[in-house]
This record gives C-alpha cells, structure tokens and sequence, in this order.
C-alpha cells in the first residue's frame, strides 16, 4: 500500500491546453528545488560584462581565424537543424526478469507539461511490461522531495528514480535507498554518463552541454562573432544550467576565439515574472553591445521578449533558448519576434529512454550510459519543415523509436 500522495497519472487527464500555456515553461527542470533552498540571489551574476564590447567583438570579427570558425560555425549550424537520427542503444534487455518488480519515480513537479510527459510516458510502457510503476509528485519543494524520498525508501521498491532532482539535495537518502537495497537512477541532471560519486547506478538525460554548445554555436553563425551574448541562466548551482552554461562558453571560444568573456545573469524561477521584464531592460539599457541574449530555457522568453520589445531599441535583438516549448514555438519563432532560435528535445522519446534504463536496472543488466535522445536546433530556416500543430514528437523527423525501443526489449512494434 502507497501513501496518499502516489497517484496513478494514467486515471487523470493529460493535461489541458490552458495548463500548457499557463505553465509553458516546458523543460524549466533546475532552480524550482534551489530557488527554494538556494542561498543565491536573483541578481547575482557571474562573469564580467565587457567594457567596449562592441569594438572588442569587431576587432575579433575581422580576424581571419574568426572569419574561419564562423564558417564553420554556419556549416554546423545547418547539421544541428537536420532531423536527428536513430542513435540508440543496441543491445536487448530480458524484460522477463523486470516483470512483477516495482519502480517509483519522484518527479519534481507533474505542474510541468514536460516532466509531467516523462512520468506518464514511462508510467505508461513499463506496466505494459509488467513493471508496476508508482509517481511522486514532489511539488517543486525541498519539503515535497523530502517526503516522497523518505516514503518511498519505507516501501522498499526495487528502484527508485530521481527525476530533475539536484543530486547535491538528495544524496544522503540515494545513501539511505542504497543501504536498504534500493537502486536509484537520477534523471535530467545535465550530462549523459554512469553517475560518478552520487550513489546512483544510471543517469538518463538531454545533454545540456551539447544545448549549449549548439546555441554558442547559433550565436557565431548568426551574428559572425559580432554583438555581445548576454547568458539569463536560472540559478547559478542547478546541475543542468551548469553544464548549458559550459556548453554555451567553449561554443563561442571555438568559433570565435577572440570574442570577449560572456557575462551570466541569473534569475531564479519564483522571480521571472516580475523581475525578467526589469533584467532584460536594464541590462540592454546599460550596454549598447548586446546583440544576442541567450535565457536557458524558452519559458523565460515569455517575460522577456516583450520587454526587448518595449525599448525599441535602434538596434535588433536576437533570442536563442532551449525546450522548444510548443506555446513559444508557436507565439515567437513562429511569429516576429527576437527569438530566432530555440534547440528541442523530443519528450515522448525521452519518455521511452528513461523507461529502457529502468527496465536494464530491473533486469540486472549493464546500464546504458548515454540513451542518446536527441536535440534538435530549431530557426526560421527549418521552422517551415515541421507542423507546429501536430505532436511535438514529429518535430523531430520520421525515426520510429517506440519501434526501436520495443525491439530491444522483446515486444512487437506498433
């Protein structure tokens, strides 16, 4: 018998088109646990904004090794908007040996659209494989996170998953699951990977380095390593951001390696409503050499490009964020507005990954450690070749990985 707070996703609608609006911060996985619990401040930034950007950036422009990675960057660029290709894992699992065992997944917050769709999505295909499979919605609280890890390592399942929590926050009860023979798996903590000294044995996740090194890399093709990239991350100390960030920087020093250092602002998610507008126009206000602005997640566009909008700046203003959020998809790139480029994972597909790792701990197999769900960078270049009104899932190209998936594990594809 589960606590009160475990409820089966499957019995309750999937989720409105008014909740996906509301709450189209699609993939806003970190700061909703830090923001709470974080000493950090909403306007504390990290790195140094360039006195003279703009000269500083045009001198570089004109290098000729500039001038090379641009190329190279423009060549990489038009990669990255191709439809991904099946780059899964190979070998099978005995689903067999997984049957009658139970996984509980905590999700940081079922208020997400994307998490939401993880959960359900995994919910779904591990009990059609005889893997009963309980969701705890933690409520975006360290209070939530702490309750359903403390709940669920007293019902003893077989394992237990982790999903979007900050594996700093959690790591004495991945001890505690651990020493009562539980295994966990973390998700969406920022790098693909076996984990390295969290206690966990798999980790399914976006690779959020290669996020960032495909913005860093839209941002040199696009602007020719000229303008100066303002970064709007998060929360400086949530796993994923990090690793964005990271990503984000070693782009532009490839492509553009006299560019000057990229400064981060951060604002954490309780105050992106009412403190974005006010970054945004500060920021923009302040430094006439800012060209791109680079926000980690689209959700955030939201409150910003409407106040980029609202300064009417003699100069243009170009957005690039990640989630490829179908409301931002459909009100922003699909429209005019700043933002020109919005990287996206398939969610359903990412669904299925996290399902096929669960079923290789169960199993007693090797663990997968990179599923490889892919990334797609989305423009106004590629924008046409989609349907913004179909399932997102077809945004991403014609691989059928439900097929793929369902091969490996011994099933019939549909």
């Amino acid at each position: 018998m589960y606590p009160t707070n475990f409820r089966d996703v499957r019995a309750t609608p999937r989720v409105t088109q008014i909740r996906r609006a509301a709450l189209a911060a699609g993939l806003l996985v970190p700061a909703l646990v830090l923001a709470a619990c974080s000493s950090s401040s909403s306007s504390a930034g990290s790195g140094t904004t360039p006195s003279g950007g703009a000269s500083a950036s045009s001198s570089a422009g004109a290098t000729g090794a500039t001038g090379a990675g641009v190329d190279l960057a423009k060549k990489a660029v038009t990669q990255m908007e191709q439809p991904p290709t099946w780059q899964g894992p190979a070998d099978t699992v005995n689903v067999a040996s997984a049957k009658g065992k139970t996984a509980d997944l905590i999700n940081l917050t079922e208020e997400i659209p994307a998490l939401h769709e993880w959960a359900a999505v995994a919910q779904a295909q591990l009990e059609k494989l005889g893997v009963k499979a309980n969701i705890c919605d933690a409520k975006g609280t360290p209070e939530g996170i702490t309750s359903c890890l403390t709940q669920d390592i007293a019902a003893r399942p077989n394992v237990i998953v982790a999903m979007a929590l900050d594996t700093s926050f959690i790591h004495g009860y991945i001890q505690q699951a651990t020493a009562a023979g539980i295994k966990v798996i973390t998700a969406q903590t920022g790098t693909p990977g076996v984990p390295q000294g969290t206690g966990a044995v798999a980790e399914v996740t976006f690779n959020y380095p290669e996020v960032g090194q495909m913005l860093g890399t839209w941002f040199a093709a696009s602007s020719g390593c000229q303008g100066y990239p303002q970064i709007i991350t998060s929360t400086s100390s949530r796993q994923p951001s990090a690793a964005e960030v990271t990503g984000i920087q070693a782009a532009v020093k490839q492509y553009c390696p006299s560019a000057s250092a990229l400064s981060v602002q951060n604002v954490l998610i309780p105050d992106w409503a009412t403190n974005l507008p006010t970054v945004t126009r500060s920021l923009l206000n302040s430094n006439s050499a800012i060209d791109y602005m680079l926000p980690l997640y689209d959700g955030m566009t939201i409150y910003m490009v409407p106040a980029i909008e609202q300064l009417h700046l003699s100069h243009q203003v170009q957005v690039g964020s990640f989630n490829a959020t179908p409301v931002v998809m459909q009100n922003e790139l699909a429209k005019t507005s700043p933002l020109s480029a919005d990287v996206g994972g398939p969610n359903d597909w990412y669904g299925y990954a996290l399902t096929d790792e669960i079923l290789r701990v169960l199993a007693g197999a090797p663990v997968v450690a990179d599923e490889h769900v892919p990334l797609r960078l989305f423009t106004r270049d590629n924008l046409g070749s989609i349907n913004l009104s179909a399932n997102e899932s077809t945004w991403y190209g014609t691989v059928n990985f439900a097929c793929q998936y369902d091969k490996l594990w011994g099933q019939a594809c549909p």
